[in-house]
């Protein structure tokens, strides 16, 4: 076999590292835009009541329905505006999806601490007439107001 003359060993080999640099910047683009949507997912800002105590855990539940009322009595699911009506809707919806998986649903509730309180007590009798036990409140955990 013939080796190439062409070849010269003082000249290193290079690399193409183009490809590479289209990736990373491919990956840093995702991320920037997946963290946009994560944040504009959120729901809408409210003024939570303040609590002295508070339980912190963060798991992710599959039957999970999450209801913020403004200080207007308003319903909002995933930062749209919602109808009373709608909204009980879903919370069949999820109660029916909870039942045929066997597993308890959750509803968490962010009220404004300046709402009326008849929205939220009916969104409470709602969930209790389906059966939903599972009932959490969204508070500011440390605050003395």
């Amino acid at each position: 076999m013939r080796l190439p003359t062409q070849y010269n060993q003082r000249t290193p080999l290079r690399f193409n590292i183009t490809p590479l640099i289209d990736v990373v910047f491919l990956l840093i683009i995702f991320f920037l835009v997946a963290s946009h949507f994560v944040r504009s997912e959120q729901a809408e800002p409210v003024d939570l009541p303040s609590a002295t105590g508070g339980d912190t855990k963060r798991d992710e539940a599959l039957h999970r329905l999450t209801v913020t009322v403004d200080r207007d009595g308003q319903m909002f699911i995933s930062a749209e505006a919602q109808s009373q009506q709608s909204v009980f809707q879903r919370i069949d919806g999820l109660q029916m999806a909870a039942a045929a998986a066997d597993v308890n649903p959750e509803v968490r509730l962010r009220a404004d601490r300046e709402a009326r309180c008849g929205s939220v007590r009916e969104l409470i009798e709602h969930c209790a007439a389906r059966n939903i036990r599972s009932i959490q409140f969204a508070v500011s955990v440390g605050g003395s107001d």
